[in-house]
């Protein structure tokens, strides 16, 4: 008898089978169980690792003994019969594989359909929180911020738990003062428990409550009142940490222990300047970041081993440099220090995740991208939840690779932690319209400027996206209702460019004359490219081309609208697509095709606050055309395949598109 045959003869296969089977419809439970009754992470490790035990030891166990109807018994070394062994019934009429099949279609529907039947909120993560805006109870209405600086710390100290997903303090800060219900701003949110709490300051004294409520059915899982003096403020933050974490039965490891008993500053006064200044910060407006500054370094002065006011320092800087970046003076100095305060944040704070994002914001502003990644990761796996590090990977996505997936990905990231960040809404929607995906762009847009009225970018990404849909006086009417936004925040000049296509398009030439004029008495507008570049287009409308090449390879060659590095021109791509374009209409194909060889590498420049450009995927359509021109029908034919391919999910009703695929055919 060979090895086959005595394992059949013992049951081995059908043990084993029966096991499988029972095993799998054991896991499946346990995926839909466990969640609901928020068991641990490691109970669903622990069952897995006792059914990988089990198996050997079945398979001894039924080689080693037989079942009958006496029970079990040692088997038998005998040696049967074929005739023995075998059973004269078909397969699939044999009942131990009914039985066997039964229960492999039993798990595979319990696992497909078992999320519905039992009860659970569709998208939930069991494991995730929002920590309501802490009211202020103080007679004092100036101790507005400590409350705000509570919540921001107890949230901070709880996305130090990489089991949790904890929503970040720009979208929870809307939920101030609402009259909503618990279950209301939890199925908003998408989290499972809500912490709310309020603080009240009496002299030296702090009265601290908290309540934990899970979202999902209103019920109570932890509720603690602290009566201490404000020295012990940091203590506190701690001490609820800790307990959401067992009301959550989240096991804490000891580098998470570690990290959220560490306190950076033993100096309640500087830690008071510090949640000053990171109030002010959170305004974005020129005197509130000079004001904010001004507190950073009261605490600083105070402990200079204090990192966070450093990092503070760092990114207020940065938003300086950012919006005042025409003040080259002003800029350059601006960029100096928040280099200098991110790098000393890093070294007094290693292990903070905000003094590690202040150093990688640095990084990613000036293109030292590998350093910027490394800076973002480290912040991320100190503190999980920081949406604005993932947000900014993705952006070191973009701007590196000018991978558009990746960077997609780590934006959705960073609206599942944060569905408040505003950089991560433009740049995901403007990726969709250099995608050639314009619907996608307008329906991301459309629901930004619904919970981001006064955001401007937003505007020029919906007037691009009309424009590219040949929707020109729908594009005109909207931008011109929104005039009052641009001039409200100082950015008029980017309005006047939207403003200039869309009457170009229309043919209100008077108009456009007049815009012109007014733009070159604007502040800062000889340091810009909008009354160049206006004026260009309108001469390539007239017809004029030699002028169109002539002005944009100046305007390309000026010492305006460089990088941060100013080793690369932003614009470049646009300045080469409009001068192949104007070669194309003069039948120069040559130079056309020339100018399509100067594109970028690759499709990685932001243009949020310059121009929309989504010329770069369309250098292949042009080189297309040039070799057409030129009578290379194979090049012509490979190049347009080149052209749909880059933007294969692009609409079809595109203009460029459709040309594109009837040129094709053509060739074809």
């Amino acid at each position: 008898m060979n090895i086959i045959e005595e394992l059949k003869r013992r049951k081995v296969f059908r043990v084993l089978a029966s096991y499988a089977v029972v095993v799998f419809v054991i896991m499946q439970l346990v995926e839909i169980l466990f969640p609901i009754f928020n068991l641990p992470q490691w109970t669903q490790q622990f069952i897995v690792i006792l059914l990988l035990i089990g198996f050997p030891i079945a398979a001894i166990f039924s080689w080693i003994f037989d079942r009958t109807p006496d029970g079990f018994i040692k088997t038998k070394k005998t040696k049967l019969s074929k005739s023995t062994l075998k059973n004269d019934k078909p397969f699939y009429l044999q009942k131990r594989n009914i039985i066997l099949l039964a229960g492999v279609l039993f798990g595979v529907i319990l696992g497909t359909f078992g999320q519905n039947i039992l009860p659970k909120s569709e998208g939930i993560n069991y494991k995730s929180i929002a920590v309501l805006p802490f009211e202020n109870l103080s007679k004092d209405g100036e101790d507005e911020y400590f409350a705000d600086g509570m919540t921001e710390d107890i949230l901070t100290e709880l996305s130090k738990i990489k089991d949790l997903l904890v929503i970040s303090r720009t979208t929870i800060m809307k939920y101030k003062g609402t009259k909503k219900t618990i279950k209301e701003i939890g199925k908003e949110l998408g989290v499972a428990n809500i912490l709310e709490g309020s603080i009240r300051l009496s002299g030296n004294r702090v009265r601290i409550t908290g309540q934990l409520i899970n979202a999902l059915n209103d019920q109570h899982l932890w509720a603690e009142k602290y009566d201490r003096d404000i020295e012990d403020i940091f203590s506190v933050q701690d001490e609820v940490a800790n307990a959401i974490a067992n009301a959550l039965r989240i096991e804490l490891s000891d580098e998470e222990a570690r990290m959220i008993s560490t306190t950076q500053t033993e100096s309640i006064e500087a830690y008071d300047y510090y949640i000053k200044g990171r109030t002010l910060s959170y305004f974005y407006e020129a005197q509130k970041n000079v004001e904010a500054i001004e507190y950073y370094k009261k605490a600083i002065e105070i402990d200079p081993q204090y990192s966070l006011p450093y990092a503070g320092i760092s990114r207020v800087r940065m938003s300086q440099f950012t919006f005042q970046f025409m003040d080259q003076d002003f800029s350059s100095f601006a960029l100096k220090e928040a280099e200098e305060f991110a790098k000393k944040a890093v070294l007094l704070g290693p292990n903070e995740a905000e003094t590690n994002f202040a150093l990688g914001f640095f990084y990613n502003a000036t293109q030292q991208f590998d350093l910027a990644f490394t800076s973002f990761n480290k912040a991320i796996m100190l503190n999980p939840s920081h949406a604005h590090a993932h947000d900014e990977i993705g952006d070191v996505y973009l701007y590196n690779y000018g991978d558009f997936n990746s960077a997609i990905r780590w934006y959705d990231k960073a609206l599942q932690r944060d569905r408040e960040l505003v950089p991560a809404k433009w740049f995901k929607a403007e990726i969709f319209l250099r995608s050639g995906q314009v619907n996608e762009a307008l329906k991301n847009v459309n629901e930004a400027i619904i919970d981001h009225p006064n955001v401007t970018q937003f505007y020029g990404i919906k007037h691009a996206a009309l424009m590219a849909q040949g929707k020109n006086k729908e594009a005109y009417d909207f931008i011109v209702d929104k005039d009052n936004l641009y001039t409200k925040e100082g950015r008029s000049l980017i309005f006047f460019q939207m403003l200039g296509i869309s009457l170009l398009s229309l043919d209100k030439i008077k108009e456009f004359d007049q815009l012109i004029k007014k733009i070159s008495q604007q502040k800062y507008s000889n340091l810009t490219h909008q009354q160049k570049y206006l004026s260009l287009l309108k001469l390539y409308k007239e017809k004029n081309y030699k002028a169109v090449i002539i002005g944009f390879e100046s305007l390309n060659k000026s010492t305006i609208l460089t990088n941060n590095s100013g080793t690369r021109r932003v614009l470049s791509d646009v300045f080469y697509y409009w001068r192949a374009l104007s070669f194309i209409k003069l039948g120069q194909y040559q130079n056309a095709l020339k100018e399509t060889f100067r594109f970028r590498p690759v499709n990685n420049q932001a243009s949020v606050g310059y121009i929309l450009d989504h010329s770069w995927p369309k250098k292949d359509y042009i080189r297309g055309m040039a070799y057409e021109g030129l009578g290379d029908k194979l090049n012509a034919r490979r190049s347009y395949e080149d052209f749909l391919r880059v933007w294969k999910n692009a609409d079809n009703t595109l203009s460029e598109i459709v040309d594109a695929k009837q040129r094709l055919e053509k060739l074809r």
